[in-house]
């Protein structure tokens, strides 16, 4: 009888534990873990803070709202720089290691590219706000971006240059990475299609401070533009230098120089060059628009970037993804293909059946150190 009151005892105490258990896992609820893979030292630490402030924004937000079904949301952020290589050491440890469902991959389609196998491999999710290289589109099925490719954006720009400025000429400048190629190559083809003419191109590395040999082989008529595919930081200081020697030609510069950044470094030599970007603008008068703003210059300090509110962005879509499908890889992606019209700051979102998305390209010129929307010369 003692021994059988003894076990009872036992069994007893088990049953008071598992219930323990169970009761604080429902008053603690584990954290949802989300890889972060981009820039925040380097040379292009600009674009990787931008891109974290805006993370932590919306995190924060979905956070102190309740999170997703009780669970709060952790980031898990991975400082490559934009090294490829780095990138891939990262993406191995966040999804060998970590053990999480997705990663954003913040910047650079170079590291978004060496990452892809290893995201495939590991069937973990990778995902960015901004990589836009023609290439990404093919990557797997594991691959997504909120991002849209160069091969519109190029054309978009080609367009431009052709049917509204009515150019005849055009040379190209751009930066020796996967980015710069993809935008220059595009450009060309649908340049030459509107019966264009390409007088020639040169690259320059990333990180580069002198750009004299480059722009000392530029020649342009005055029917004639140059096209500029590179990062806010190198083409800055190429237009800086450009003025000091005398150079005077219609520039249009691809979506990487739409930062303030590219004006201060440019001292003044920005002015007047056309920038094309996605059409959202810090001074909208769209609610959804301003209400970002408004929250990002208060925590901030400052306006945000394209960037910034595509970062933004994503991280509510990535929460409807778990929402819908749960924590794990293939319950996220298969969600994300079912995202159609998420309505955010850079505009509708819908994803089609290569993880790409389709949004609006708008054109601006640098005006008293501004950016605006262009509406003719």
């Amino acid at each position: 009888m003692k021994k059988a009151l003894i076990v009872i005892g036992i069994f007893l105490l088990m049953a008071f534990a598992i219930v323990f258990v169970v009761i604080g896992t429902k008053k603690s609820p584990s954290e949802i873990k989300i890889g972060w893979i981009g820039p925040l030292s380097g040379d292009v630490a600009f674009y990787g803070q931008a891109i974290k402030n805006a993370t932590d924004l919306a995190v924060d937000e979905i956070n102190n709202a309740g999170g997703i079904d009780g669970r709060k949301i952790k980031i898990l952020y991975e400082d490559a720089q934009m090294d490829p290589k780095a990138g891939v050491a990262a993406l191995t440890k966040l999804a060998n290691i970590e053990k999480v469902p997705i990663v954003i991959q913040a910047a650079g389609s170079s590291v978004m590219l060496a990452e892809a196998p290893i995201a495939e491999k590991n069937k973990v999710v990778l995902i960015s706000p901004t990589a836009s290289n023609d290439k990404i589109k093919y990557a797997g099925d594991y691959i997504f971006r909120n991002w849209p490719s160069d091969s519109y954006q190029g054309e978009v720009i080609a367009d431009f240059a052709a049917n509204t400025l009515r150019k005849k000429e055009a040379y190209i400048l751009f930066i020796n990475n996967d980015y710069g190629f993809g935008l220059k190559d595009v450009f060309s083809k649908q340049f030459t299609g509107l019966g264009g003419m390409i007088v020639g191109s040169d690259s320059y590395d990333e990180g580069a401070t002198d750009f004299r040999s480059q722009l000392s082989k530029v020649k342009v008529s005055a029917k004639g533009i140059v096209f500029l595919a590179s990062h806010y930081r190198e083409a800055g200081l190429l237009l800086k230098q450009a003025k000091e020697l005398g150079m005077k030609v219609q520039l249009i510069a691809s979506d990487g120089c739409f930062a303030p950044e590219f004006i201060e470094l440019s001292h003044g030599a920005a002015e007047g060059t056309i920038v094309a970007n996605m059409r959202w603008h810090p001074e909208s008068k769209d609610p959804i628009v301003s209400s970002f703003v408004a929250k990002y210059r208060n925590r901030f300090g400052k306006d945000p970037e394209v960037y910034a509110a595509s970062s933004y962005d994503l991280i509510k879509i990535i929460t409807i993804a778990i929402e819908r499908g749960g924590i794990t890889s293939d319950g996220i992606k298969n969600a994300l293909y079912g995202i159609k019209d998420f309505p955010g700051v850079t505009g509708s979102t819908s994803f089609d059946n290569y993880g790409e998305v389709r949004k609006d390209y708008e054109m601006f010129i640098i005006k008293d150190s501004k950016y605006i929307f262009y509406t003719g010369q």
